[in-house]
C-alpha cells in the first residue's frame, strides 16, 4: 500500500484524477490571459494617475528640498536619499498641467531605472492595484504630442497611466540650467 493510498482508486477515479491534473497544468492560452500591470495610483492636479511599481523606489514627505537657481518651473529642487542627490520635479509640469494651488502636504514618488533616481511631487497617494492592461486606450487628442508620448493611455476610470520607461528615455526629466554670464571688471 502506498502512502497516500493511491492503490485503493479504482481505474475510473485515477483516469478522471488524471484529467483533471492536467486541465488544471495546460498553460493559459495567450489569447485568453489578460496582462496586467502592478501600478501605484496617485492624484496629481486633483485627476486620477498611475505609476508602475517596477521602477517606483520608495514614497517619502517632502521634508528638504533644495531650490535649484535658474532652474524651469517643473523642477521642485534637489533632495538627498541614501547619500545620492536627486533631482525633485513637480508630475502636474512633467504633465504640462499649471503649476496652480499645489498641494500643501504633497508626497515625493522616488522611481528608478539602472543607476538613476529623480523623485515626482504628486498631490497624494492612493494605494497600489492590478490594472488590466488590454482596458487601456489612447490619451484623447487634446494631449500634447510630448506629453502622450509619456503614457501608456487611460484606463477605463479615466486614470493616466504613465510609460516610466519612456519617461526616463525622454528629454522631460533632464534639464540644462544655462550658468549666469558675469559681468567682467
Amino acid at each position: 500500500m502506498s502512502e497516500h493510498g493511491f492503490d485503493r482508486w479504482t481505474a475510473e477515479q485515477k483516469t478522471l484524477l488524471e484529467t483533471r491534473t492536467r486541465a488544471i497544468a495546460l498553460p493559459i492560452d495567450v489569447g485568453q490571459a489578460r496582462p496586467e500591470l502592478e501600478v501605484l495610483r496617485v492624484k496629481v492636479a486633483g485627476e486620477p494617475c498611475a505609476l508602475q511599481t517596477s521602477r517606483i523606489r520608495g514614497v517619502a514627505e517632502i521634508l528638504r528640498l533644495t531650490p535649484l537657481p535658474h532652474a524651469p518651473p517643473e523642477v521642485a529642487g534637489l533632495t538627498v536619499r541614501g547619500g545620492t542627490v536627486v533631482p525633485v520635479f513637480y508630475l502636474r509640469a512633467v504633465l504640462g498641467l499649471p503649476l496652480t494651488a499645489l498641494p500643501e502636504h504633497g508626497r515625493m514618488v522616488l522611481l528608478g531605472k539602472d543607476d538613476e533616481m529623480v523623485g515626482l511631487v504628486v498631490d497624494a497617494i492612493e494605494g497600489t492595484t492590478p490594472l488590466d492592461l488590454a482596458s487601456l486606450q489612447e490619451p484623447p487628442p487634446t494631449v500634447a504630442p510630448e506629453v502622450a508620448a509619456v503614457l501608456l493611455g487611460v484606463d477605463h476610470d479615466g486614470t493616466t497611466v504613465l510609460d516610466l520607461d519612456a519617461l526616463f528615455a525622454s528629454s522631460r526629466l533632464f534639464i540644462d540650467i544655462p550658468l549666469p554670464r558675469m559681468a567682467r571688471t
